[in-house]
């Protein structure tokens, strides 16, 4: 998914809800990464299962940090995506979680 290394990841949230059901899953996000290091305009590209883990994955990709400015290093790879932007799958595993 992404070739770049966050200097900063947030912790995780598990939702609750899916917690109760006991469900995994898995959500690809897909973000450009702004002159500040922050990652914009974050949105959701493919949720497994879907409405249960979108807002979490949203809030965790949201806060990660980048080297300010830093770029992809081989724009020509995002084959038909919008250039500089990245894709990042955030993976929901009930392995650690209460």
């Amino acid at each position: 998914m992404s070739d770049l290394e966050p200097l900063f990841r947030p912790r995780l949230q598990y939702p609750e809800r899916a917690l109760r059901l006991r469900r995994e899953g898995r959500v690809i996000v897909e973000f450009r990464i702004g002159n500040d290091g922050a990652p914009q305009d974050v949105r959701v590209v493919e949720a497994i299962p879907p409405g249960l883990f979108e807002q979490s994955a949203l809030r965790y990709a949201a806060g990660l940090r980048y080297h300010p400015g830093e770029k992809p290093p081989h724009p020509a790879e995002t084959m038909g995506r919008e250039r500089d932007r990245q894709r990042l799958e955030v993976r929901f595993e009930m392995r650690g979680q209460a």
